[in-house]
């Protein structure tokens, strides 16, 4: 039965999403971030699975008309972290942002961040990642909104050497509209610490030599990356 649905699992995308219906279990994040993997589910993971192996990048597919509600802020604060474990600060964790196909020309920008527990111990994540526009290093201003997408946040435990994950979405403007900044780059970091420059991937010699940015929409950290980016 176990490994019928290890191989049930297999055929998700992202290899995510899949649960052996033993009743609600606090959410561990646990996928290694190797090299050459830049991102992958964050379930407990067998031999079977491989969770070493490259995974394309994310598609974002387009809605259709009707079919999702439009994006309000959150308004409720996160979930306590679970237990007594120290809440993760940046200073022990690395930034990643990588570029995804978004919904073409006309949509907005599409991220995905991921943040990675360099330390030894581990550490409480829950709520929204800290996500800012920067221009050669310096912060600029733009509004950040925090949404409940793909769902409301929930309370991690972030091993060593561990992963998650949320979407952010930064709508485009003339470059000469009031209140549209260009930004060359991300800063990023843990629920309530502080920020620090992202890493980037995915992104063109164009863009990182500046793209205009109005606002910034902020995902809620999740353990895996099932719908993190369908917004």
């Amino acid at each position: 039965m176990q490994r019928s649905l290890v191989g049930a699992c297999l055929s998700v995308v992202l290899l995510a999403g899949c649960s052996s219906g033993s009743g609600p279990q606090t959410p561990t994040v646990g996928t290694p971030a190797g090299p050459g993997t830049p991102y992958a589910s964050q379930d407990d993971q067998s031999d079977e699975v491989g969770s070493n192996q490259p995974v394309e990048p994310l598609s974002v597919a387009p809605p259709e008309p009707g079919t999702k509600p439009p994006l309000q802020p959150a308004t409720q604060a996160p979930p306590p972290p679970p237990g007594d474990t120290a809440p993760c600060k940046t200073a022990q964790l690395s930034a990643r942002v990588i570029r995804q196909l978004g919904t073409g020309k006309t949509g907005p920008g599409v991220g995905l961040v991921i943040l990675t527990n360099l330390g030894s111990r581990e550490c409480a994540l829950s709520g929204w990642p800290v996500v800012g526009l920067t221009s050669k290093g310096t912060a600029l201003s733009v509004p950040a909104t925090k949404v409940n997408r793909p769902h409301k946040p929930v309370g991690m435990l972030l091993k060593p050497r561990r992963t998650a994950f949320a979407g952010i979405q930064w709508r485009g403007c003339p470059p000469t509209a009031t209140g549209c900044r260009t930004g060359d780059g991300f800063r990023v970091g843990a629920p309530g610490s502080t920020s620090i420059p992202a890493e980037l991937a995915g992104f063109s010699s164009a863009e990182k030599k500046g793209f205009p940015v109005s606002a910034i929409v902020v995902g809620s950290l999740q353990p895996t990356t099932t719908d993190i980016l369908n917004w």
